[in-house]
């Protein structure tokens, strides 16, 4: 396979302290390497592009920015989708995050930093090697969106959408429309526009019983008044302002972020914009204070304008980034049937062998892990990349007088919060932590195996932390207490092998936790030091 290597500066934020072209000299040997002062300005963007056509590269490697920086910022998205319309299948696009992850967490330790930026290039050449093309899907996407809430916002909200000549279906679980409402004056013309405009059904006293599908083509379950209805939209609006209670019971049905007041969580932390990672749900930011108004009204404009945008498109392509099915070794058991929050699988009664709905798979992977026979495995972190990633970093000794340590971290809070913790280094004295700490980043807490535990102590590592969400704040729902459930076995395994379980570290976190997750790991470090010492070793 012809992979290319894209290394960044950073305009000097990660050359400063990562020699990136000695990097690019040590992977001359792949088809395509170059240095970039950044990877988001348009004349290096073109220029990547223009490599991989004149190269033939089949896969991607950025050496530079957190993933997470990728997916917040336009720039991010609007290279991997140039990318992907050159040829590049976006399982084979992956991260070095030297950056969050090495540059700024361990300024001032040069030639360590460049050393364990190495490990992390390595890591992320695997996974273009391990990872197999990914299936697409395309829709034409429906002209139409359920708007939740009759607050202010969503009734903006559903008048704009009339405007743009969508059609509409506003949802209250109230027998009204709420009283704040009906006090402004300001909204009351809009809420008549709404009420008479054919395009648009109100309901009340409904409640959102179930959500499948995926941008452009969502299948809703309504219950009104005890009487179910089925409807199919293109996208979904959010405006339920600080009703935390709801946002509750909606959150696993649409597979929402909140914060630590049980408030909406967005893409940009601060719930600035109200765009989830689903491109077709958006949500009104909730604000306090004086400038609510003008500020929530903002955020309204752009979420129906943004959404509009997607759905006037002829087609969405959608990845299949699903949990799959080795058919030759499945035994139909139902496990996989019983562990999926999102109801994805179920046993095809003919051949006695599960299935995926792809309209519901979040590819969060905990039917892998429950599967008996091993016949489940994940398009975006299969196993043997995991376990080959292990496997690379158990090399890297950056410190001898330090201990070695892995951590797994969860995509949703787990590594967010490393490259928060990366960020404060830098602002915060103390802060750092050991460069001996190597991480790995996997989609959910809910995937992580006891084999990845054993495979660490195995190869070498003192200790393994496993950084997942905090209660209640669970990307998919129930990984987090899904991991938690395993630890006890993850513990007796490690005892049976005479291993101290007190070597694997359990650290919950939010995704802008990065002063915990910093003091958690500097504590943990120093516990192993202090064993390791006791025991002589």
């Amino acid at each position: 396979m012809r992979t290319g290597l894209f290394l960044s500066r950073e305009d000097g934020i990660i050359s400063s302290i990562v020699d990136v072209d000695l990097l690019a000299r040590e992977f001359s040997h792949l088809p395509a390497v170059k240095v970039y002062d950044s990877f988001f300005r348009y004349n290096d963007q073109q220029d990547i592009l223009k490599t991989v056509d004149e190269n033939g590269l089949e896969a991607i490697v950025f050496a530079g920015n957190s993933p997470k920086y990728f997916d917040r910022v336009l720039a991010g998205g609007l290279i991997i989708e140039a990318l992907k319309s050159h040829g590049i299948d976006e399982n084979k696009i992956a991260f070095a995050n030297i950056k969050e992850q090495v540059a700024l967490a361990h300024s001032g330790e040069n030639g360590t930093a460049t050393e364990k930026a190495h490990l992390l290039i390595n890591v992320a050449l695997a996974k273009v090697e391990m990872s197999h093309d990914i299936e697409s899907i395309t829709v034409s996407p429906r002209r139409s969106v359920l708007v939740i809430g009759t607050n202010p916002e969503g009734i903006i909200a559903s008048m704009e959408l009339l405007e743009k000549g969508h059609r509409v279906y506003l949802v209250e679980r109230e027998p009204a429309v709420r009283e704040e409402t009906m006090g402004l004056a300001n909204i009351l013309p809009s809420l008549t526009g709404v009420q008479s405009d054919d395009r648009a059904t109100i309901l009340f006293e409904t409640e959102i019983e179930d959500v499948s599908g995926w941008c452009g083509e969502y299948t809703i379950v309504l219950n009104t008044k005890g009487q179910q209805q089925e409807i199919v939209v293109g996208g979904i609006i959010l405006s339920v302002g600080d009703d935390t209670e709801w946002i509750a019971e909606l959150r696993p049905k649409m597979q929402l972020d909140t914060d630590s007041e049980g408030f909406l969580l967005g893409k940009q932390r601060k719930r600035l914009s109200g765009e989830t990672d689903d491109p077709g749900i958006w949500f009104i930011p909730f604000m306090k204070g004086s400038e609510r108004v003008e500020f929530v009204m903002g955020c309204t404009s752009m979420a129906v304008l943004s959404l509009t945008t997607i759905l006037d498109k002829n087609e969405i392509e959608h990845p299949v980034l699903v949990s799959e099915v080795d058919e030759s070794v499945c035994g139909g058991c139902g496990t996989c049937v019983k562990t999926c929050a999102f109801s994805a699988s179920s046993i095809d009664p003919g051949q006695n062998v599960s299935v995926i709905d792809p309209r519901r798979c979040k590819g969060c992977g905990n039917c892998v892990v429950a599967c008996p026979t091993g016949a489940r495995d994940l398009v975006t972190f299969p196993e043997k990349y995991i376990l080959k990633a292990i496997d690379i970093l158990s090399h890297g000794v950056i410190h001898d007088s330090e201990p070695k340590v892995l951590a797994i971290l969860c995509n949703g809070c787990g590594y967010p919060a490393a490259d928060a913790a990366g960020e404060l280094s830098n602002q915060i004295p103390g802060m750092k932590y050991s460069p001996n700490v190597f991480p790995i980043r996997v989609e959910c807490g809910g995937n992580v195996d006891t084999q990845y535990i054993f495979k660490a102590f195995s190869k070498g590592f003192d200790g393994v932390i496993l950084a997942i969400c905090k209660d209640k704040h669970c990307h998919h729902i129930v990984g987090n207490t899904d991991m938690e459930r395993r630890l006890g076995l993850f513990r007796e395994v490690l005892r049976s092998r005479n291993i101290d379980d007190e070597r694997l570290r359990l650290i919950h976190v939010l995704p802008d936790d990065g002063k915990v997750f910093s003091e958690e790991v500097k504590s943990f470090c120093e516990e192993l030091k202090k064993a390791t010492m006791a025991e002589g070793r």
